[in-house]
């Protein structure tokens, strides 16, 4: 059973990879980019702003890692996915790469995708942690959030894809029952809950009555 975990910064992915390797004696592959990070001699992902070649170098690095890993295990849980790398992408790189630099990047998570029995996607449910790593900005973690949402739903069907909310326990449990499931059937008739657009968030400056498309 290949399982990953999905979602934003500091939403508790981790601390549930950790409880669910644990309950299912599944190996346990940690997020990649603090693994490269470590290997690059940084402290921080902040430390790539600025450095366009060594930040590219950092997002394939974090991917060619995360399908190596996998590929060695036929069960395990993944504290991060390749949708994840996607998004990040999306973020930090599509607008300074070339679009063939881009698709290549794009294709390469899309075939891996399909590689996971089950994905759980973790929205944002606490307080941001400040840990010294990951960024602490809420803005960021919601737009990270809002990314890798649109990737996973483009990429991974609804039968393999469920989200988990509550406490650790809940969210445990509600995933222990999943597989369970997945294992009998295949698949899991469940998904996202649909999640309102927040027309709350104030436009940009210059930008009160903006264009339908630039």
């Amino acid at each position: 059973m290949r399982i990953g975990l999905t979602g934003a910064q500091s939403v508790g992915k981790t601390t549930l990879a950790r409880e669910l390797s644990k309950r299912l004696d599944f190996p346990l592959i940690e997020e990649q980019a603090r693994v490269v990070v470590r290997d690059l001699g940084l402290e921080r992902p902040c430390n790539l702003k600025g450095r366009p070649q060594l930040s590219r170098r950092f997002q394939w690095e974090c991917l060619i890692r995360q399908i190596e890993v996998e590929k060695q295990l036929d069960a395990f849980i993944a504290d991060r996915t390749v949708m994840d790398n996607a998004a990040y992408w999306i973020k930090w790189r599509s607008g300074r790469s070339s679009s063939h630099d881009n698709l290549g990047y794009y294709l390469e998570c899309e075939k891996h995708s399909r590689s996971y029995d089950v994905v759980f996607y973790i929205p944002p449910e606490i307080p941001l942690h400040a840990d010294g790593f990951r960024s602490t900005n809420v803005d960021y973690r919601d737009e990270m959030d809002w990314l890798i949402r649109t990737v996973v739903r483009g990429l991974v069907e609804p039968s393999r894809l469920a989200e988990l909310t509550g406490t650790l326990e809940e969210r445990v449990q509600r995933a222990l029952d999943l597989i369970e499931i997945v294992k009998e059937e295949g698949g899991v008739v469940g998904g996202f809950r649909p999640i309102p657009v927040n027309y709350a968030v104030p436009l940009p400056f210059g930008m009160d009555d903006p264009p339908e498309r630039l």
